[in-house]
């Protein structure tokens, strides 16, 4: 498959996930088998989650979910179709909610899985605590924000937090124009251990954290995302040959803010 087509057929993929969970979602807190991040306009929670950039830097709660429940909450909309630029497949059979956390596998097949958050905004941040444990870097733990409203690539793309399931690193980037341009960051991180991926949008910078620090930022407007963006957690497959070996990721929440 063409590249430009393998892309086209991924944005409408994402765009209809999109759309089926604005359906079933709203601006309230998640439904079923979800929990809201803590109290509009609160802190989020603090014990057991580690270092935090909404708690360093006050940001204020609006919602999210704990992945308390024993499945996935109504805000989220699991993919159902080819994968990651027509390679395996995404199933909602590839995701579940196990002991409080959300969990994504890849199978030796490469059936995979990724949802997409139904409440959009624009700027505002996101943040999840997740890891994902060692396994075949033919599969791509993403954490990240895709356009809404305006169609990819001219709507941007946020992938605060990738790597590959074999990887001792996690890069941020940053997706804009037309033509796909990218920006890019990357850090030495223990990826099995649980660590606090976070965005932060303004109308004048796009900034990534880990575990509370700084590790991207970008100035640039012709860079910065022109529409509404909603939160992603996808397991992508990328196929380097020969049969991958079954990974996941798993995350323990994720929280939106104003």
């Amino acid at each position: 498959m063409a590249a430009a087509e393998a892309a086209e057929r991924r944005a409408a993929e994402r765009k209809a996930a999109a759309e089926r969970a604005a359906e079933s979602g709203s601006d309230s807190a998640p439904g079923t088998g979800s929990a809201p991040a803590g109290p509009v306009g609160g802190a989020a929670q603090v014990v057991g989650d580690g270092i935090q950039a909404a708690l360093k830097l006050g940001w204020q709660a609006i919602g999210g979910d704990e992945f308390t429940g024993s499945s996935l909450g109504e805000n989220w909309s699991a993919y159902d179709g080819a994968g990651h630029d027509g390679q395996g497949r995404r199933t909602p059979d590839a995701v579940s909610v196990e002991n409080g956390n959300l969990v994504i596998r890849g199978d030796s097949e490469g059936n995979t899985g990724g949802i997409a958050w139904g409440t959009p905004q624009k700027y505002g941040k996101w943040e999840m605590r997740a890891k994902f444990p060692k396994g075949d870097e033919q599969y791509h733990p993403v954490l990240l924000l895709w356009p809404s409203e305006i169609s990819w690539p001219e709507g941007g793309e946020v992938d605060f937090a990738e790597t590959t399931s074999a990887s001792e690193d996690v890069s941020f980037f940053l997706h804009y124009g037309s033509d796909n341009s990218q920006k890019h960051a990357k850090t030495d991180l223990d990826i099995t251990q649980w660590n606090n991926y976070a965005v932060e949008w303004t109308p004048d910078a796009i900034v990534g954290y880990v575990n509370g620090v700084e590790f991207f930022r970008s100035t640039d407007p012709e860079t910065l995302p022109p529409g509404p963006m909603h939160a992603t957690v996808q397991l992508d497959y990328f196929p380097s040959g020969g049969s991958p070996q079954p990974s996941e990721m798993q995350v323990a929440w994720m929280r939106q803010y104003s």
